[in-house]
């Protein structure tokens, strides 16, 4: 269960479960490769970017902590949020990204409340 007062608690598991949600949407990749994407694994790259995504607009998470908290520029930050809206133009692709954010809240709610876990070293 999650401290609901916490604020970094909340925020890291936001993350592992976009993290989760996302590498069940793409289960050919590893965490690992999502959170670190290989030179030229486009897949895996557009993977997270997914996450930031969903992490700012699904979980409303500003954009400067994002930046901070995972290390990233605000231009990096920017341009997967750009990515991914026009990605989103297309039916299937938002159907798929509905998914994933759908899963995403499915695993925080429960990590609230208590009434699921993640395996943190798939995610660590």
């Amino acid at each position: 269960m999650i401290d609901v007062c916490d604020q970094e608690a909340i925020y890291e598991a936001t993350v592992q479960v976009c993290l989760v949600a996302v590498q069940e949407g793409f289960p050919h990749l590893t965490i690992r490769d999502i959170i670190d994407p290989p030179h030229d694994w486009f897949d895996a790259a557009l993977a997270r970017q997914i996450v930031m995504h969903l992490i700012i607009r699904e979980f409303s998470w500003p954009k400067r902590r994002v930046v901070a908290m995972e290390e990233r520029s605000r231009e990096a930050i920017n341009r997967a949020l750009r990515t991914i809206d026009q990605r989103m133009r297309n039916d299937r692709f938002a159907g798929h990204y509905l998914d994933m954010a759908e899963r995403a809240q499915t695993l925080l709610h429960g990590l609230i409340h208590g009434t699921s876990s993640i395996d943190y070293s798939e995610v660590a």
